[in-house]
């Protein structure tokens, strides 16, 4: 019974990955540009949405670069976009099953215990392989508070650096220069 479920499931999950609504497999986009008009557009990712307007270009355009990275990686398989996610987690659930399959089929294993050493294995290597996730995020200081942090300090710089006069501009290039010789 459960191995003629298995085709009817996997046919019923592709329709409704496939289906009618295609949109919901498009990377989330956020305009961060005001508008020219008198509506005002909010963003919940800058702390100060009257830069957005008229205030610090360098606010805006680091959010806008932030904002408009791109991934490399087919819509279907960025996990950042909702498709990704779908595709991803139904691929993580699917590989177990055409495993243990594999394995009681063609090699004849026990079925209870080809599934008790496959759950294990698979929960096992499965956590392993996000918990090195994780640490190489930390190692190449790929997180977000990193990302947030480097991000404010530009702010920061760019803004004291419009604020300073062009003379003084002038020597901080000049001091910079003695530094590096």
């Amino acid at each position: 019974m459960a191995r003629s479920m298995f085709p009817l499931c996997v046919c019923a999950i592709a329709t409704i990955i496939f289906g009618h609504d295609a949109a919901a497999f498009a990377p989330a986009t956020i305009n961060v540009r005001s508008a020219t008009s008198s509506a005002r557009q909010f963003s919940p990712f800058t702390a100060n949405n009257a830069s957005l307007e008229s205030g610090s270009r360098t606010k805006s355009s680091s959010s806008a670069l932030s904002m408009s990275e791109k991934s490399n990686l087919p819509v279907f398989l960025d996990p950042g976009t909702k498709g990704g996610a779908i595709v991803l987690s139904l691929i993580l659930f699917v590989i177990p099953i055409i495993i243990y399959q594999v394995v009681t089929g063609v090699f004849g294993v026990d079925e209870i215990e080809a599934g008790r050493d496959i759950g294990v294995g698979f929960s096992v290597i499965t956590m392993l392989l996000w918990g090195s996730t994780y640490i190489f995020r930390v190692a190449t200081k790929d997180m977000t508070y990193a990302k947030q942090l480097k991000d404010y300090e530009d702010a920061v710089i760019a803004k004291r650096l419009e604020e300073l006069d062009e003379d003084e501009v002038q020597a901080l290039v000049e001091d910079i220069e003695r530094e590096q010789f």
